[in-house]
């Protein structure tokens, strides 16, 4: 299990590095640019047609179409900062590899405890919205400051500062090398934002 937690919050670390990402919120179009990922959405693709009824109700999926990995984002969803977390999960599965093969929809913000995929990607997405370095660097505890701040939902945030408590209980940042670049990396932004 750890092996899984390890891999999948050391790849935000080296995605953020290696697209220049220096800011919050985090781009994340920039990042699907750069790893060639495209991206829809439902209402605008004709190709959702070709998928179950019960993959389009979820939040959204990453399937192959063809030799390309193409995400699919449900443009139903209300909420923008929820979409956001989705676009992020589902890059995730991409960018770590996974297995596409099959559709894994998007319908829950929270861990899964079982679907290590699922478990990685959810790491991944909240670790690439809401780096902790940067979070710490700034001095950000409360859901709303992460909400505000990363663009992302109440329980996305919530998650967040329940894991960055611990985080700061056991003064567990910038141990690991890439870590600490991209606190560097974002020193323009947090000498600013604390301006």
């Amino acid at each position: 299990m750890y092996e899984h937690y390890k891999k999948a919050r050391d790849v935000p670390w080296k995605v953020l590095l290696e697209c220049g990402i220096n800011s919050l919120p985090v781009d994340l179009w920039k990042i699907a640019e750069h790893f060639d990922l495209r991206m829809h959405t439902y209402s605008k693709s004709s190709v959702t047609q070709l998928f179950r009824e019960d993959v389009l109700h979820g939040d959204g999926f990453i399937v192959y179409l063809g030799d390309r990995k193409e995400i699919f984002i449900n443009d139903k969803i209300k909420s923008k900062r929820r979409r956001r977390f989705t676009v992020a999960h589902e890059l995730g599965h991409g960018i770590l590899d996974h297995d596409i093969g099959t559709i894994h929809y998007r319908n829950s913000e929270n861990d899964s405890q079982t679907d290590m995929q699922e478990l990685e990607a959810n790491i991944f997405a909240r670790d690439i919205l809401m780096p902790a370095t940067v979070l710490a660097a700034l001095d950000i505890h409360t859901p709303e400051e992460i909400m505000n701040l990363c663009d992302v939902s109440r329980r996305s945030a919530e998650i967040r500062a329940e894991r960055m408590e611990e985080l700061y209980q056991r003064n567990m940042f910038n141990h690991h090398p890439a870590e600490r670049k991209v606190r560097e990396l974002f020193d323009d932004f947090i000498q600013n934002y604390k301006k």
